[in-house]
C-alpha cells in the first residue's frame, strides 16, 4: 500500500498518525506531495485531488481522511475505533467536533490567503471562526472524556488544536480551555505526534 499526504494537511495527518498508532510504519509506504499542483497521474488514484490518498495493494483506493483512518485501524493491530456502545460515540463525536474545527479553520485560511483584504468576507470568517469556538468550549467541557486508551477522537482533537497552533499563531485557545490545554500538553509527546508535526 501507498499513502499519499501533505506535510501540512492536517487531515492527511490524522491517517499519518492512525498509520503510526496502527503499527503500519514499514508496511505502509509513503509519499509527501503538493497536491494544488495536481501532480502527474494522481487524480487516476483520487479523482478529487486530495489527501490523503491510500493506494491499495488489492482493492480500490481509499481516499477522504475518516475513511483511510478506518481502513488503516481495521488492518493496523490498533483499536482506534472503540466497540459499540457509550466510548464509541464519544469518540465519534469527538472526531465530528474536531472535523468541524478543522474545516471551519481551512475555510478561514483560504478567506483570508486567496482575496485582496477588500475582498473578503467577514461574516463568512466571522462565523467560521465562531463554530471553532464553540467547538472548542464544548471539549472543553468534555475534557474528562479524553482520558483512557487512545482513540480516532483524541487523535483528531490533537490534530485539530496543532493546526490551530500551527496556521493561527496570534490566535490565543489555551486560556479559555485549561484542561482541553493540559490535555494537549501531555498528548503531543506521543511519536506518532511528534513524527507529524506540520511544517509550512
Amino acid at each position: 500500500m501507498k499513502l499519499f499526504y501533505s506535510v501540512p494537511s492536517p487531515y492527511a495527518r490524522k491517517a499519518r498518525m492512525v498509520l503510526i498508532e496502527a503499527r503500519l510504519e514499514g508496511q505502509v509506504e509513503t509519499e509527501a506531495i503538493d497536491p494544488w499542483a495536481d501532480p502527474p497521474g494522481f487524480r487516476d488514484n483520487n479523482p478529487l485531488g486530495k489527501v490523503p490518498t491510500l493506494v491499495r495493494d488489492d482493492g480500490p483506493t481509499v481516499f477522504q481522511s475518516n475513511a483511510v483512518c478506518e481502513y488503516l485501524n481495521a488492518v493496523g493491530s490498533a483499536h482506534l475505533y472503540p466497540d459499540d456502545g457509550p466510548s464509541r460515540w464519544t469518540a465519534l463525536r469527538q472526531l465530528a467536533l474536531s472535523d468541524g474545527i478543522l474545516d471551519a479553520s481551512v475555510t478561514v485560511r483560504m478567506e483570508l490567503t486567496f482575496h485582496e483584504p477588500d475582498q473578503i468576507s467577514q461574516k463568512l470568517v466571522e462565523r467560521q471562526e465562531l463554530s471553532v469556538a464553540r467547538a472548542l468550549d464544548t471539549l472543553e467541557s468534555e475534557a474528562e472524556a479524553l482520558g483512557g486508551p487512545v482513540t480516532i477522537g483524541q487523535i483528531a482533537v490533537a490534530c485539530a488544536l496543532s493546526y490551530r497552533d500551527f496556521r493561527f499563531t496570534d490566535v490565543d485557545w489555551r486560556s479559555a480551555q485549561p484542561k482541553l490545554t493540559d490535555w494537549f500538553a501531555a498528548f503531543a509527546d506521543r511519536p506518532s505526534m511528534t513524527a507529524t508535526k506540520p511544517t509550512s
